[in-house]
């Protein structure tokens, strides 16, 4: 009951804070996109562990990341130089894909887990499926980035790539991402689906190796740039709501 009082509490205050991957927004997106795509079942099954909509609980581990219940966890993952996962963080860290991978094996048995621990397992994965597929929270060896002004406002080129590319290119509300990119058939939506996060982070690593040859010097990225490449960001983003999507109907549909 305690645990189960300490996460009440936690997301009650979840709010607070500020956001390190895919903004707010971003990250309320890829949940109202998954959650428009769940099964019935699914979604009948999730409601008996959390009081709202999954979009509620997006951002619950980028605001308490530094506490010490979830510093452990990195919200990017590292690759090797053929572009597949090594699980190989700072010491005494797991990155977000081998946490993902925990968190759905343990879901596997929700049912015969505590609410408390079923609430906070997923509240991992809805939160980790979309940093895991952030065009910067690939580690690619060697490769850094640097300061960033995106169309006037600055920000790290890891930021622009967050948030900052998709807010100057459309501004858009989570809804509206919805009700704009949520258009795909559900053979589109199977065929992205295919594979295992490891396999998901391989594909995220190849297609977003490109932000790094696109950086600029002079850190500067005007309209022109953002209307050049936020594309990438935005296909990244709808592939997390429908990899979110298929794990949640598997699990619990």
């Amino acid at each position: 009951m305690k645990q189960l009082k300490f996460i009440l509490l936690a997301i009650m205050l979840f709010m607070a804070g500020t956001c390190y991957s895919w903004d707010r927004t971003r990250h309320d997106a890829i949940a109202y996109i998954a959650e428009c795509n769940l099964t019935p079942k699914a979604k009948k099954n999730i409601a008996k562990y959390l009081e709202y909509s999954i979009v509620y609980y997006a951002s619950f581990m980028d605001k308490y990341r530094n506490t010490p219940e979830y510093c452990n966890i990195e919200h990017v993952a590292y690759v090797d130089a053929d572009m597949r996962h090594i699980d190989k963080p700072r010491k005494g860290k797991t990155d977000c894909v081998t946490e993902l991978m925990r968190a759905i094996d343990r879901l596997k048995d929700y049912k015969n887990m505590s609410d408390s621990l079923v609430r906070l397992n997923l509240m991992y994965l809805i939160h980790i499926a979309g940093d895991m597929h952030c065009p910067a929270h690939v580690k690619y060896p060697g490769v850094k980035s640097g300061r960033a002004e995106v169309n006037g406002t600055k920000m790290s080129y890891h930021a622009a790539w967050d948030w900052g590319i998709l807010q100057a290119a459309h501004g858009w509300s989570y809804t509206e991402y919805g009700q704009i990119l949520d258009n795909l058939s559900k053979k589109q939506q199977a065929a992205i689906c295919r594979g295992t996060p490891q396999e998901w982070l391989h594909q995220t690593a190849l297609d977003c190796r490109v932000i790094y040859d696109w950086q600029r010097e002079d850190g500067v990225y005007d309209k022109q740039f953002v209307l050049d490449t936020y594309l990438l960001a935005e296909r990244q983003l709808i592939k997390a709501a429908y990899r979110l999507a298929a794990v949640l109907n598997d699990l619990f549909g």
